[in-house]
């Protein structure tokens, strides 16, 4: 869908950059054509099924926190202890002490680690669990479409300025939530450290973020 959308997206551009300020005849061509705007992410964000899915993430975030526990209560005692050790050393001295340094340097290290073996963890299931809405979101969109005669339909991200008539983000949103509420959210473990393969998926990501 996302796709679909950019293609369409892009092809209302060019028409309207091909087009001359001069040429009113050109720009009466598409004169009567039916567009909309559509949101993707709030079609998703305020639909009954994603509020639960956004529940049950929070209620993991949670779950997680609490099972690192015992990981980070060490990590902050030694965090507290390093802190006052600095803390009562002269600057001079303290540029001296590799030591302390190299200790803040280890400690920061595992909390980004435990950090990011969270977000991957809440990252793969929010994935998972959004899969199928995914699915619904297209079937809504395109039920809209044929219901609302619309010919273009442009993501709510590519437009500076619209009006409630054209969005149909609403009218999307009330079509996913007449075919679901709620959806199956099961934690996705993952590796302490990232696999080949999520990297490679995340390189993938960050490629195409950046087109």
């Amino acid at each position: 869908m996302k796709t679909l959308l950019t293609t369409l997206s892009l092809a209302l551009f060019s028409a309207m950059a091909a087009q001359s300020p001069a040429s009113a005849q050109e720009a009466t061509a598409i004169t009567g054509t039916k567009v909309a705007v559509i949101s993707q992410e709030l079609s998703l964000a305020k639909s009954k099924v994603g509020a639960y899915i956004a529940d049950q993430l929070l209620a993991l975030d949670k779950t997680i926190d609490s099972e690192f526990e015992a990981e980070l209560a060490p990590l902050r005692t030694q965090a507290q202890q390093l802190n006052a050790e600095i803390t009562a050393l002269s600057p001079e001295t303290l540029r001296t002490r590799t030591d302390l340094q190299r200790r803040g340097q280890e400690i920061r290290t595992k909390l980004s680690e435990l950090a990011q073996w969270k977000q991957r963890q809440m990252a793969a299931t929010r994935e998972q669990a959004l899969a199928p809405i995914y699915k619904a979101y297209e079937a809504a969109v395109n039920t809209v479409i044929k219901e609302k005669g619309i010919q273009i339909l442009i993501p709510g991200e590519a437009t500076l300025y619209r009006t409630g008539t054209v969005d149909v983000t609403q009218a999307v949103i009330d079509k996913i939530d007449a075919a679901m509420t709620t959806t199956p959210v099961n934690r996705v473990r993952v590796p302490r450290k990232p696999t080949q393969e999520e990297l490679q998926r995340a390189q993938a990501q960050a490629q195409a973020r950046g087109r």
